[in-house]
């Protein structure tokens, strides 16, 4: 039976809303609920997670250097993907890439991409993350969602992956406490000129 429905002047529609959702979350089984909803349609979060893991486990079977954790993180930066491409859920989009870049700079390391398999690769996750904050800026930018926080995580990040890989790809010297030095000065730069204003 539904619920009467209020008609009185000024009621709010977001009751109506709120009600609504109630009643079809009391309805659903408990696993269902895994959902973010959208312009009144869900996701299913939990099968694309269970289809992503198993395809995952199914890859790390015919290629064994990959590891188990490498792909779970890209199974769930994926499946947050999932959900922004076809969910709709724009909130999903952050996470789902910045995970993703973490499961790529895993990947990258277990492949032995850039040096000898099982090495860590300091400064590698560092980069990745500066490249996914760099691309939810661009996808916020291209779907006129405009904010400039991703840039700053692209700075961040971008300048600890610098200073870090700069030995190791570009042949630069390490410089030891010079490239800490000379993010602490940009620091102060922008703290000094916010401050100024």
């Amino acid at each position: 039976m539904n619920e009467p429905r209020n008609v009185t002047p000024g009621h709010e529609e977001g009751d109506e809303f709120r009600a609504r959702y109630r009643q079809e979350r009391a309805e659903e089984p408990e696993w269902m609920a895994w959902k973010w909803a959208n312009r009144g349609r869900g996701f299913p979060w939990l099968g694309v997670l269970l289809v992503l893991i198993g395809l995952a486990l199914l890859v790390q079977y015919f290629v064994p250097s990959v590891s188990a954790g490498t792909l779970v993180l890209l199974a769930i930066g994926l499946a947050f993907l999932a959900g922004w491409l076809f969910g709709g859920s724009w909130v999903s989009m952050i996470p789902g890439v910045l995970v993703s870049s973490l499961g790529a700079a895993e990947l990258i390391e277990d492949l032995a991409l850039l040096g000898p398999a099982g090495d860590d690769v300091p400064g590698l996750a560092s980069a990745m993350l500066a490249l996914g904050f760099l691309a939810i800026w661009l996808l916020g930018y291209v779907s006129n969602k405009r904010s400039r926080w991703p840039l700053w995580g692209a700075a961040i990040f971008g300048l600890i992956g610098f200073a870090q890989l700069s030995g190791r790809i570009l042949d630069l010297p390490v410089l030891g406490a010079l490239w800490p030095l000379l993010i602490i000065g940009l620091g102060v730069i922008v703290l000094l000129s916010a401050r100024r204003r």
